[in-house]
């Protein structure tokens, strides 16, 4: 093989890479660190085209209420695109974000919108959807009946038909879902999973089609709580506590498309320092193993949330340090493997 022929053969290999690649796994920041006031509680969506858009909320520079912001990251490049406010209520916050994108390539944003009651505050979750892809979007609206309650995990869509949004309350600590058989036009809930106990519940549907709830605990002994549902998510039962440790801070499961299930996690009962991904080969029943992908003593990193790409990479956006920054995180389940036992 002469020069000229490796050279050509060389040259359309460079040509067929992808625009961008990293090493995995890889850390970015969506933004600048302490850019933004206070950045919480982000959700991610991978578009079409590979396209992947981040919300999360933070108050705007110069007002103490909270509003719902985007970035993009389009396919194959390395830069975020700037920051901007998708959505904001004068005089109200908004937060908890949570991105949706279903089979008719609708992509939903839920969010809960806050307003003071004499010295209560409620919280009511809102929606509203776009056609193309984020950049523009229909006028907001109620999701049903679903007053004091906020989202927090992605929905999912189940086997069977209905999407099951994972949703909780404040008002009296008590985790529940709301069902859409109809694509999301009309929803039913609260379905209660926990009534006074649990929070921010994330949910996965098993090989058997039941449903497994995982959920934020705000007590002794700082394990997770966690519940079952055999019909598609109407009643709950088996409630208990998992052998997940939990510190009182959000969590999320993913199943993965090959039946395995990740866990992202503050691993500990005591310590929110870390971000921990765990994997779980038999549907979230045990986790064999785990590895940290975020830890820097003295600080506050927590409300990790999950997806996984068209490619079979495992991204997780979180709040990085004390409420600085969104940090995105990407791996593959290989080097989940490789860690420690549980």
């Amino acid at each position: 093989m002469n020069k000229k022929t490796l050279l050509a053969l060389f040259l359309v290999f460079f040509i067929s890479l992808p625009a961008f690649a990293e090493t995995l796994p890889y850390k970015e920041f969506i933004f600048k660190p302490s850019s933004l006031p206070s950045p919480h509680a982000a959700s991610m969506a991978e578009l079409p085209d590979g396209e992947l858009f981040v919300v999360w909320y933070g108050a705007t520079p110069g007002s103490k209420y909270a509003a719902i912001w985007g970035a993009r990251k389009p396919a194959g490049s390395d830069k975020w695109t700037s920051p901007e406010v998708i959505y904001s209520t004068p005089g109200h916050s908004n937060k908890n974000p949570v991105l949706y994108f279903d089979e008719n390539k609708k992509l939903w944003l839920f969010w809960a919108e806050e307003r003071r009651v004499y010295k209560l505050v409620k919280d009511t979750i809102m929606v509203k959807t776009s056609a193309d892809l984020g950049r523009t979007w229909d006028a907001p609206r109620k999701l049903g009946k679903l007053a004091w309650f906020l989202p927090k995990n992605h929905p999912i869509k189940l086997k069977e038909g209905p999407i099951v949004l994972p949703i909780y309350t404040d008002l009296h600590t008590s985790s529940a879902v709301a069902i859409s058989k109809d694509g999301g036009l009309t929803w039913e809930g609260p379905r209660y999973i926990m009534f006074f106990f649990g929070l921010q519940p994330t949910i996965i549907q098993r090989s058997d089609s039941s449903l497994f709830a995982l959920m934020r605990t705000g007590m002794p002994p700082r394990l997770a709580w966690q519940s079952t549902s055999r019909d598609l998510g109407y009643n709950w039962w088996g409630w208990g506590f998992s052998d997940v440790k939990n510190p009182g801070t959000a969590l999320e499961m993913l199943k993965l498309k090959n039946g395995h299930v990740v866990l992202v996690s503050n691993d500990s009962k005591t310590d929110k320092t870390g971000i921990t991904i765990a994997l779980s080969y038999d549907e979230g029943r045990t986790w064999p193993r785990r590895r940290v992908i975020e830890f820097k003593a003295g600080t506050v990193s927590t409300y990790p949330s999950v997806i996984q790409t068209k490619d079979g990479l495992i991204h997780v956006v979180y709040s990085y340090v004390n409420r600085t920054a969104i940090a995105h995180f990407v791996t593959d389940e290989k080097w989940i493997e490789e860690g420690q036992g549980g």
